[in-house]
């Protein structure tokens, strides 16, 4: 029968019925097919604890989820609502896990979120599910993510891919939250280890350009740049922000910092994209993951049709990787800074990622960071990105 999916979605205020009433929609487009897996996105106005009991009381399958800045379906992006993906497959086998201490302990919680699972593989590989695919959710404000998803990816399997987002609070940058199942807290991650008969597609693309010269960085420490060129790094951000007639205050100047990133060079190419989450008093900017001192960075701006086309060009990717399978519904990870610079905007993205897979359920949300560790991919941590996951029919 293979794989089929279902999204749903809601606005209700209350946690438990907002939950419902998305797998009341989702449970409609199974078609009467139990689901044995699902993702929740939820408005950081949202309970995600109580969200979470209530989906998986409702749905009976195992459910993964965090806080946004901003949720996604096939129907449009919505603000202070919640969003579900229900998989229904007879090809997957899953096992969930989650664990605390993020930010002081990247590595020991990938020895928990990994413990048991090459048994686990072991056993789906006999049984023909030789295919794996980490679905991680993580705090997004640990500062950690990447040294986790580097973590997660040498303890994986062979062939693994890692694919995911860092929960958002909808441009707070104070508090965000992860969950499964019965358990949700801040400082966590959430990962749902799927083994399929079929490889899931992945794409990732950011279509940005750089907007000022190459800098430096002179002094960093973990994901915290201190210095560029010499200086404090915030100063070159408020220089950036005087050329556009903007008088960038430190304790206003996140949604600024999120919305012009940080390029990291190797030669002529930028590697990685990395967002600014806040400034400090000394003038060092906080990073959604690390700048090694060394680098070459400059900050990134992005106009909307080569970013709709990066979406476009990552959805492409993840619909190559299928083969010739068709796609039975899609994950998309896709930075806040993305919904800030679109803005109305945004559904021209979600359309041209649908334009890419014809009419099958889409589920996601606006993250503060995106995981995509694969075959054609060393980097896995990712900011101001597009990651889509095309999950096979």
């Amino acid at each position: 029968m293979g794989t089929v999916t279902a999204s749903g979605s809601s606005k209700l205020f209350d946690s438990d019925a907002a939950a419902r009433e998305a797998v009341r929609a989702a449970l409609q487009g199974l078609g009467g097919r139990q689901p044995s897996v699902g993702f929740l996105f939820a408005s950081p106005a949202h309970d995600l604890g109580r969200a979470l009991r209530a989906a998986r009381d409702a749905s009976r399958a195992t459910v993964i989820g965090c806080s946004t800045a901003g949720e996604i379906t096939e129907r449009g992006l919505t603000h202070g609502g919640l969003a579900l993906l229900l998989v229904a497959s007879d090809t997957i086998t899953a096992h969930a896990g989650f664990s605390l201490g993020l930010r002081s302990d990247a590595r020991s919680v990938a020895d928990r979120l990994d413990h048991g699972l090459a048994e686990a593989g072991e056993a789906a590989a006999n049984d023909g599910r030789p295919h794996l695919t980490s679905v991680v959710l993580a705090d997004g404000l640990a500062g950690t993510g990447e040294r986790l998803v580097d973590d997660l990816h040498g303890r994986a399997v062979k062939g693994a891919q890692i694919v995911g987002g860092a929960a958002g609070d909808e441009g707070k940058f104070q508090s965000t939250v992860v969950g499964a199942d019965t358990q949700a807290a801040r400082d966590a991650v959430a990962a749902l280890h799927v083994f399929d008969a079929t490889r899931w597609g992945v794409g990732v693309n950011h279509g940005l350009r750089p907007t000022t010269a190459r800098m430096r960085v002179t002094r960093a420490t973990g994901n915290v740049v201190h210095e560029l060129d010499g200086r404090p790094a915030f100063s070159a951000y408020q220089e950036h922000a005087a050329t556009r007639g903007v008088d960038l205050a430190r304790e206003r100047a996140s949604p600024y910092l999120i919305g012009n990133e940080l390029g990291v060079h190797s030669f002529d190419k930028i590697e990685r994209v990395r967002a600014p989450l806040r400034a400090g008093s000394d003038g060092s900017l906080s990073c959604a993951a690390e700048i090694p001192t060394g680098s070459m960075v400059s900050i990134l701006d992005g106009d909307p049709d080569s970013m709709i086309h990066a979406a476009r060009a990552a959805a492409t990717e993840a619909k190559h990787s299928l083969g010739e399978r068709r796609a039975a519904g899609v994950l998309l990870f896709d930075c806040v800074c993305r919904g800030m610079i679109l803005k109305s905007k945004f559904q021209r993205e979600l359309e041209a990622v649908r334009s890419t897979f014809g009419d099958v359920p889409v589920a996601g949300f606006l993250t503060y960071g995106e995981i995509a560790r694969y075959r054609r991919r060393r980097d896995g941590w990712h900011n101001a990105t597009a990651v889509v996951v095309a999950i096979p029919a």
